[in-house]
């Protein structure tokens, strides 16, 4: 059985109450993350471990009085105020001890350990030679739930009550230690030449103001070996004229003890919640299609992309710290090197999408909210479902469903599918309670698979539009990319004015190309028989979705069927095409 031993009992008993509460509370509420145990005499060494610690505001007890006096020497400041405390292995322990005791509010030795195991984390590190005086007093420290780290080989016994990690580099004992007791760093925000806030989120960049303007494809992915806080510029930086849409690429590579592939999506999902807090940066879109757009006037005043790579390493630490422990950032900009991120990201996109292959509505009891581009869009409200992605295509039921698992309180929440109101537009009592109150009343109903009857709003990160053709009984969809115009008269920014500003028009709907691959996609007014012409881009692109959803129905050829630019830019063109081809949608209800 563990115990703590009477010389550390005797010290919590003689401590000063009143300073335990005042230095002791920052481990209770996380303003210190916790504290490191210096043993050794190895004073070379020694400053620059305590600095990567106290950086991180992590308490370090220097245990060694002799390395004390020479941090002294050095001109190393020590005490309370500098979070580099001398004070012998016992008398720190005994420190802890009274902090689990009064704020713990624990009466048994057991409990006192059980408490400070479990609330008050820390670390041994050994620096200097494994003597058996000091790996005595490591071994005290591990009834505390402290690993031993060194930089010394290490030859622990078979009864370590914890990990004994030895020779290790200088550089990696702070992170090592943090790791393995899963320490939560708070990271502050870089110096930066721009302010930053939410008031920023919602910010236009237009055209004649943007200094910088890209255009690529961003991945989050679970790394190894990763050096946390590296930001990494691969091509010309934002002061080099990068207007028109040039290349881009984002690599975030993220670890920790509890971080899991399925939260990769979500962590990429907030990128666009980061960057966008950024006075004078626009960021719009997910996956491969994301805009990028950055003023003049914020550049003219020192913002690069360093700085951006800075803050979403600082925000994932503090908004994700509970996962993960290493942030590593690439920013992308050499026209050579941004596709290759961009083929290694589609395979992965494609790899999370597989996820949910063959899995229905009807076989889960519970959908998600999302609400992340409220930031942008504050009556937006996204109500996801196995079948029915979000409106930009890069948050699914899995998604939603691991991001609750991270931040139970946050954008995405569950929904208990109750009430089935109308099983062919699907709508339930719910979704429709949840929809009112996330967009404060502006929406009375919300049908999940119906762009006539109720659709969901739009946020304006979205890859195409769907818009009906009256005279041809039939949809259009055309993608980001088209710049013509299309059968109804309009073009990509007449229709997208429309369709993004988060007020829902029946007949219009703004989505993934994802959603294009759903059997439910539309299902409440016919589905994907109603489409009738595309651009050919986007036809060809999504041809191997559509013609899976035709095999399905018997319906081969019928991509094909389907008009582009080439055969008609006009609904009368878009009908004479149809009756040549014997289009389904001629022999369909009218939609309305």
């Amino acid at each position: 059985m563990t115990k703590v031993s009477a010389d550390i009992l005797s010290a919590a008993a003689s401590a000063n109450d009143a300073e335990v509460r005042r230095r002791g509370i920052g481990l209770i509420d996380g303003t210190i993350p916790g504290y490191v145990l210096l043993l050794g005499d190895d004073e070379a060494n020694a400053p620059v471990l305590i600095e990567s610690l106290t950086r991180k505001n992590i308490v370090v007890f220097v245990a060694d009085d002799t390395l004390a006096e020479s941090l002294r020497d050095a001109g190393v400041s020590l005490g309370w105020e500098s979070r580099v405390v001398p004070l012998d292995l016992v008398g720190a322990l005994g420190f802890v001890t009274r902090v689990a005791q009064i704020f713990g509010n624990t009466d048994t030795p057991e409990a006192t350990l059980d408490y400070a195991r479990g609330r008050l984390r820390g670390f041994s590190v050994l620096l200097g030679q494994p003597t058996p005086e000091r790996l005595k007093a490591a071994r005290d420290a591990a009834e505390f739930g402290c690993p031993l780290l060194s930089s010394a080989e290490l030859e622990p016994g078979a009864d370590w009550e914890t990990a004994v990690i030895g020779g290790l580099a200088l550089d990696s004992l702070a992170q090592t230690g943090i790791e393995e007791r899963g320490l939560r760093i708070h990271v502050p925000l870089p110096e930066l030449p721009v302010k930053y806030s939410e008031d920023f989120a919602g910010e236009i960049v237009r055209d004649d103001k943007a200094g910088a303007a890209l255009y690529g494809a961003e991945l989050v992915v679970t790394g190894q070996n990763l050096v946390d806080g590296q930001v990494t510029i691969v091509g010309p930086d934002l002061d080099a004229g990068l207007t028109g849409d040039q290349p881009y690429g984002l690599l975030v590579e993220v670890s920790g003890r509890a971080m899991q592939p399925d939260f990769e999506n979500v962590l990429e999902r907030e990128i666009e919640n980061l960057l966008n807090q950024v006075n004078g940066v626009m960021h719009r879109g997910q996956r491969a299609d994301t805009s990028l757009r950055v003023s003049q006037k914020a550049i003219d005043a020192g913002l690069r992309l360093r700085h951006l790579g800075e803050i979403m390493h600082a925000r994932y630490h503090n908004e994700f710290g509970n996962i993960l422990s290493r942030v590593q950032v690439t920013i992308i900009t050499d026209p050579e090197q941004a596709p290759t991120l961009a083929e290694r990201a589609q395979a992965v996109y494609d790899r999370r999408d597989e996820r949910l292959s063959g899995m229905t509505d009807e076989e889960v009891d519970t959908f998600y909210t999302c609400t992340l581009c409220q930031s942008i869009s504050p009556s937006h409200v996204c109500v996801i479902s196995p079948e029915h992605v979000g409106v930009c295509g890069a948050m699914d039921w899995m998604d939603a469903q691991a991001a609750v698992n991270i931040r139970p309180v946050g954008p995405n929440q569950a929904v208990k599918k109750e009430g089935l109101l109308d099983a062919r537009l699907g709508q339930w009592e719910s979704v429709n309670r949840v929809a009112q109150k996330e967009t404060g009343g502006a929406l009375e109903a919300y049908s999940l698979y119906s762009m006539m009857e109720s659709p969901g709003p739009a946020c304006g990160d979205f890859d195409c539009i769907t818009a009906m053709l009256p005279l041809s009984n039939g949809v259009m969809v055309l993608g980001r990319a088209y710049e013509g115009l299309t059968p109804s008269g309009m073009d990509w920014a007449m229709l997208y004015e429309m369709v993004g500003a988060c007020t829902p028009v029946p007949g219009f709907i703004g989505h993934s190309k994802r959603a294009l691959g759903s059997p439910k996609f539309i299902a409440g007014d016919g589905g994907w028989r109603r489409i009738v012409w595309m651009d050919h881009a986007l036809r060809e692109e999504l041809r191997p979705a559509l013609e899976s959803l035709a095999a399905e129905a018997g319906l081969l050829g019928f991509v094909d069927m389907i008009a582009t630019e080439r055969e008609a830019t006009s609904e009368d063109e878009v009908l004479a095409h149809m009756e040549a081809v014997g289009h389904p949608a001629l022999a369909m209800e009218p939609m309305i």
